[in-house]
């Protein structure tokens, strides 16, 4: 949960990365769109049910990382923030956390016994 959490603070700051950092031009638009798209990724994932959704942050997280080289960015304050935000939401989709219930059972359960139908 932690580690969803410190992904979510990551993808906030990108968000807000252009303006605190005074970027502008590409490093701008790849940091407000794809802050936001980490963000809820990650957010989604706090619950238990759509935990699996993490593992969406990891391609989120490498694009981060590799884009300041494949969109040539100019500021070295962009290239530290893409590429930190990159690593944080990265990583956080290798740490599951603990499943305290079983989810998609719903209903009643029902078991074979002698070829028929009885609830368990």
């Amino acid at each position: 949960m932690i580690a969803r959490a410190v992904a979510v603070v990551a993808g906030v700051w990108l968000m807000f990365a252009p303006a605190v950092l005074d970027d502008a031009g590409v490093a701008e638009n790849n940091d407000r769109t794809f802050g936001p798209i980490g963000a809820s990724f990650a957010f989604v994932a706090l619950w238990e049910v759509l935990r699996p959704l993490r593992w969406a942050t990891l391609p989120v997280g490498v694009w981060l990382v590799v884009a300041p080289l494949v969109l040539t960015y100019d500021d070295a304050g962009a290239i530290v923030s893409s590429v930190a935000a990159g690593i944080v939401l990265a990583v956080s989709a290798f740490f599951g956390g603990d499943v305290d219930a079983a989810f998609g059972e719903g209903g009643p359960r029902f078991g074979r016994r002698r070829g028929s139908l009885r609830m368990v």
